[in-house]
């Protein structure tokens, strides 16, 4: 049993004196950005509804031998008008929330799970000219920054002409993270 013990000391002393990178150099990480709804009718009427917004993101090595130094990241949820959608027939999009997390360096690439603000917003599930409006979740836009350099390491999202454009245009997403909350989301990207 001592035997053992001092294996496992030996190791968790080891991986306390692995060096962290230097700042701007990031090893590979695999990051998955998850942002789970809950509808429910709100009251007595099935079309007035509630929905519970959870983003979340986790974040692991290549390898967990590899450690990974400090990072920040950012989330931005987008709501849609669903008057606007439905009744009047134009896209109206705008920044629900906007959240900057720390990520702590570690001396292993082990998963970590990261857990970000829950929002909640209500309205009119009818999809016609008497929708009374409200808003509902449409997209997230993530992106993973290297702590001291700002450059960003990951970018995610789930609306295809950013995604498309940030690949041609990598200002785009430089851009579109630093949105206030409240601003509106454009309908176009070019």
């Amino acid at each position: 049993m001592r035997f053992l013990a001092f294996f496992l000391s030996l190791g968790l002393t080891a991986l306390a004196q692995v060096p962290l990178p230097a700042t701007g150099t990031f090893p590979s990480i695999r990051v998955q950005v998850t942002v789970g709804t809950q509808e429910r009718a709100s009251g007595k009427d099935f079309y007035h509804k509630n929905m519970h917004i959870q983003p979340r993101a986790v974040i692991e090595g290549a390898s967990t031998m590899v450690p990974i130094p400090a990072a920040e990241m950012q989330m931005l949820i987008i709501t849609m008008d669903t008057r606007a959608k439905f009744a009047q027939h134009q896209d109206s999009f705008k920044v629900l929330s906007t959240e900057t997390l720390p990520v702590p360096a570690v001396p292993t690439g082990a998963r970590r799970e990261f857990a970000f603000a829950d929002s909640n917003v209500t309205y009119d599930g009818y999809r016609d000219n008497t929708n009374a409006g409200g808003e509902m979740y449409k997209y997230y836009v993530f992106a993973l920054r290297d702590a001291g350099s700002k450059a960003i390491i990951d970018f995610q999202t789930n609306c295809l002409q950013l995604l498309n454009l940030s690949k041609t245009q990598p200002a785009k997403r430089d851009e579109v993270p630093r949105m206030d909350k409240g601003a509106k989301f454009p309908t176009e990207f070019k």
